[in-house]
């Protein structure tokens, strides 16, 4: 799960009450200029979001921009950096990168981290009963993925069972159905899932499912996106960790400012699952804990 922008409190002041700018409005109640998102793209909106380092800002977006992930083109021009960015800068960027890879050489050079398994095999075993998908050390999390109020199969969702070592994933069928084969041992007692649509018109979720409901055939509702406008203040969740954060790169502890800098830099060279306050329990137990990220190193 990539950055998401979040409008916790909606303001109450009228856009007609504000005085128009190039990009966006000025709002004279709290003295503050409000920025325009409606008509960005992903990668725009994650530039305003590093120029602000992450803080807080006033904004108006589509209801749909918000609570899903942000999708950007990545490439050197787009972080803090530019194409001018002196040696130092980039060599010390690089040497960070690698002491982090170096840290970790077991995982981070034998060991795939988001493994996509073919769901039509899987789901010709559809009729199967329950005590047939375990076996062989593995088992199959399978169900189907629905559009709310229609019941109609929703357009390609991508189903990502995260674990801090491995993320499996699997692509819905044209009936919306999934099937995913992962090892007996990866299932706890309580289990996250993210139902990650490829079309931005319908929401996402994150769910967790207890041991006994993930081995049933779940059925899972999407809903629809709100294409109204929405305005207020604006917090980009999961683009900074903090000290309330627990990073989690292969599935080890990793101190939050080392990640920050090393992302910050080479965000291609990660794949990051953002893990909001409401599922964190999924992965830790520390009550002083906000957060989770967890990262693995792309290798290829």
């Amino acid at each position: 799960m990539k950055p998401f922008l979040r409008i916790e409190k909606p303001c109450e002041e009228s856009l007609d009450k504000m005085h128009n700018l190039p990009d966006g409005k000025f709002c004279d109640l709290c003295s503050k200029k409000v920025l325009d998102l409606s008509n960005l793209n992903d990668s725009e909106i994650l530039d305003i979001i590093q120029q602000n380092k992450g803080e807080r800002f006033c904004g108006i977006v589509f209801k749909n921009q918000l609570n899903r992930s942000l999708q950007p083109k990545i490439s050197f021009s787009q972080n803090h950096y530019s194409r001018k960015a002196t040696f130092t800068k980039i060599a010390a960027g690089v040497a960070l990168t690698a002491s982090i890879f170096n840290s970790y050489p077991a995982q981070t050079k034998t060991v795939t981290k988001t493994e996509f398994v073919s769901s039509q095999s899987k789901i010709s075993k559809e009729n199967k009963k329950e005590e047939d998908k375990i076996g062989d050390g593995n088992v199959v999390i399978s169900g189907k993925v629905l559009i709310k109020k229609t019941n109609k199969p929703n357009p390609e969702t991508t189903v990502h069972f995260i674990t801090p070592q491995k993320v499996y994933s699997v692509k819905t069928d044209a009936q919306g159905l999934y099937a995913l084969e992962v090892p007996k041992e990866s299932i706890k007692t309580e289990n996250l899932l993210e139902f990650s649509p490829e079309n931005y018109d319908y929401e996402g979720q994150l769910i967790i499912f207890k041991k006994e409901e993930l081995l049933k055939k779940n059925v899972i509702y999407l809903a629809e996106n709100d294409d109204r406008k929405q305005y207020g203040d604006i917090s980009a969740e999961g683009f900074y960790a903090n000290e309330k954060s627990l990073v989690l790169l292969e599935g080890k502890k990793l101190d939050y400012k080392l990640f920050n800098k090393s992302y910050n830099i080479f965000s291609n060279k990660y794949t990051v699952y953002y893990i909001p306050k409401s599922y964190k329990k999924v992965f830790t137990s520390d009550e002083n804990i906000d957060d989770v990220y967890i990262a693995f190193v792309k290798t290829n």
